[in-house]
């Protein structure tokens, strides 16, 4: 179902008004497919690229030798005998390089093309493979691109521009001196075949463009079902849950983090942003045990089940007799609250243990929505039988601590998480929450932070290169940036 969503384009909100920010794609490419292409659009192309295209079927011999005279005049490649099926040929086939054997699986692509298809049918292909430079294809990425427009929003100008850029857009893109003079050459081309009129032409090259370099990102139609909000397939459209703001400072996060980071943000139990150094669906897909991030939750359920927010546990070994490693050593008696700030596991498993430990497993199934069979004694320590995924993570913490959903033993447990929050970051924000978590070998850690209305769970992956011990530099790059995000975003403050 998902790939049929390929080449979609997902629009997210910014205040009052829609902006598109990515496209469905599996590829590392934008290809943003388009049901409408202008026929104004196609006859220019017509004119500009293949005057004899109604009359060849795929290849030009005309052409070809017309180029090879020009060319020889010039004593250098000023014309190009492709056709537009030769370069639909070449744009589908993804194959750029200079050799015979390349020339010829595309003359036989464009042969086949023109069987397969008609004049019309090979123009949006053409339109909609187009490539347009950086990692775009296609006049509708291009348009959304450069314009921040749709196809039907453009103008005259703008529609000329893209096709200025055509023969070479990574050239003409870092040389406007040299993409203005081709597009008054078109324009005054376009004028003299009687395409356009003299006042369009003159308006043509009066016109300042505006560009707005609108960045999109080829989102993996695994990610798609959990940003969804409204699907338009005559418009291959999708309208999603994506806070344009907060997806950006996540993208930026992961982009120029040392480490290898994924990250996702869940506001009033919607996705608001996501990104991954291991592609767009990695917060949804990947699972894996996520250490004392789940100890919150076992607080809340062993304080709501009688355990005594006093009661002292030992704190170095185990009713179980677990070998569990611990990141120090503050007590060797702890009650549950410094349990849950120093994240002890041998007082969590003594507690759950004096409480019937099958409780914990199934209070724990129940946050999860998963079958209890999921879930093992090792769950007070964040292993589970398939894994957990970023979201799923981030999706538990945002709707348990939700402000309608906040019982005392959840009020109480967050007045510890905002200590640890305070006490690791380094600045106060008031009733922000934070809760990490290490696997072993220090191979992966979490961090849950946020409060109930915006709630952020990030994933350092595993970096032998610049590997430290525990938290260390995760923590600090996680304070510089969230730092910079609370004092931007006041209003994400909770009561």
């Amino acid at each position: 179902m998902n790939k049929e969503l390929n080449g979609y384009v997902i629009y997210c909100k910014d205040t009052n008004s829609e902006v598109a920010f990515g496209v469905v794609s599996d590829d590392y490419e934008c290809i943003a497919n388009s049901n409408y292409i202008p026929n104004r659009l196609k006859h220019y192309l017509v004119q500009i690229e293949d005057k004899r295209f109604f009359e060849h079927k795929g290849i030009d011999i005309r052409g070809i030798s017309r180029a090879f005279v020009e060319n020889l005049k010039a004593g250098k490649i000023i014309q190009g005998g492709s056709t537009i099926s030769q370069q639909v040929a070449r744009n589908i086939l993804k194959d750029n390089r200079k050799t015979i054997s390349r020339k010829l699986r595309e003359t036989i692509k464009a042969i086949q093309l023109e069987s397969n298809y008609s004049k019309d049918e090979i123009l949006n292909l053409y339109f909609n493979n187009v490539y347009f430079g950086k990692n775009l294809r296609g006049i509708r990425t291009a348009g959304l691109y450069y314009f921040g427009k749709e196809l039907d929003k453009l103008n005259q100008a703008e529609l000329l521009y893209l096709l200025t850029i055509l023969r070479g857009p990574n050239y003409y893109l870092k040389r406007p001196d040299k993409a203005r003079e081709r597009y008054i050459f078109l324009s005054n081309t376009l004028f003299e075949t009687k395409l356009i009129s003299k006042n369009r032409n003159q308006k043509n090259i009066k016109s300042q463009l505006s560009f707005k370099n609108n960045q999109l990102q080829p989102i993996k139609s695994a990610s798609i079902p959990y940003i969804i909000e409204k699907t338009d397939n005559e418009q291959q459209k999708l309208t999603s849950t994506i806070d344009i703001k907060i997806q950006s400072f996540a993208k930026q996060f992961v982009s120029k983090s040392k480490y290898p980071l994924s990250i996702i943000a869940i506001k009033n139990n919607k996705v608001v942003a996501f990104a991954s150094s291991y592609g767009t669906d990695y917060p949804f897909i990947s699972k894996s045990n996520v250490g004392s991030t789940l100890k919150p939750f076992l607080y809340c359920q062993l304080r709501d089940s009688g355990i005594s927010q006093l009661e002292n546990f030992d704190a170095v070994k185990n009713s179980l007799n677990w070998d569990v490693r611990e990141a120090g050593y503050y007590k060797s008696y702890l009650n549950l609250s410094e349990a849950l700030y120093y994240s002890n596991n041998n007082v969590f498993i003594n507690a759950a243990s004096k409480n019937n430990i099958d409780n914990s497993i199934a209070f724990l199934a129940d946050i999860f929505k998963r079958d209890k069979s999921e879930f093992y004694p090792s769950s007070i320590l964040g292993a589970t039988k398939k894994g957990i995924s970023l979201f799923e993570l981030a999706s538990a913490y945002s709707s348990f601590f939700s402000l309608k959903n906040l019982t005392d033993s959840r009020k109480e447990c967050l007045i510890i998480l905002n200590k640890i929050f305070i006490d690791k970051l380094g600045f106060t924000v008031e009733n922000a929450f934070l809760k990490t978590g290490t696997t072993n070998d220090n191979k992966e850690r979490f961090a849950i932070l946020g409060n109930p209305e915006l709630t952020f769970a990030v994933l350092r992956n595993e970096n032998a290169i610049n590997d430290e011990s525990k938290e260390g530099g995760f923590m600090k790059e996680i304070s510089r940036n969230f730092s910079k995000f609370f004092k931007i975003n006041k209003n994400y403050l909770w009561i």
